[in-house]
């Protein structure tokens, strides 16, 4: 690769220029030429709809570990924990398509989960092949505890919608993600 062009792998692993030192985008002293080019797609970032959920992901992340500090749980064990609450032992596929936690990632957090004592895991009485993941007594004590920090998160992160707007802007995002 020559000093006057960058490259970046393309998603098939090829090579993609980035563009040429001669370009007119990138020799104009002062970047006019490039922030006209950039103004003209209309793209920007504070209004782009993925930039914006990820900085809500960010605050009710913020917010959870502060009102969670020291209980030594994430909100994806919470998750787990929560769902085993509402429905019961299951097996762990049909838990992951519930929590939308992928198995790799399940699998090992259960396991976690099971050496903290708050779940266990049980032979299916009709599939030898199958274990129910549920909640142990002191599982389900833990996780009733910890449901009402968790639905304070919640309405912190709503806090700024007015009172009528947040049913609605949770009913969006189910839209978005069905």
């Amino acid at each position: 690769m020559s000093d006057d062009t960058a490259e970046e792998a393309s998603p098939e692993g090829e090579a993609m220029p980035l563009g040429d030192a001669g370009s007119d985008l990138e020799t104009a002293p002062d970047g006019a030429a490039l922030r006209k080019a950039a103004e003209e797609t209309g793209f920007r970032l504070e209004a782009h709809n993925a930039y914006l959920i990820r900085l809500a992901h960010q605050r009710a992340t913020q917010l959870f570990q502060t009102l969670f500090e020291g209980h030594g749980v994430t909100p994806t064990q919470l998750a787990v924990m929560a769902t085993l609450a509402r429905f019961g032992e299951m097996p762990q596929n049909r838990l992951g398509k519930l929590t939308g936690i992928d198995t790799a990632t399940l699998s090992p957090m259960v396991s976690r989960l099971e050496q903290f004592g708050h779940v266990r895991r049980t032979p299916s009485k009709t599939d030898q092949r199958v274990n129910l993941i549920g909640l142990t007594d002191s599982g389900a004590s833990y996780t009733l505890e910890l449901l009402p920090l968790s639905q304070k998160v919640s309405d912190m992160v709503l806090a700024p919608l007015k009172p009528r707007d947040r049913e609605r802007f949770v009913a969006l995002l189910a839209q978005i993600i069905e």
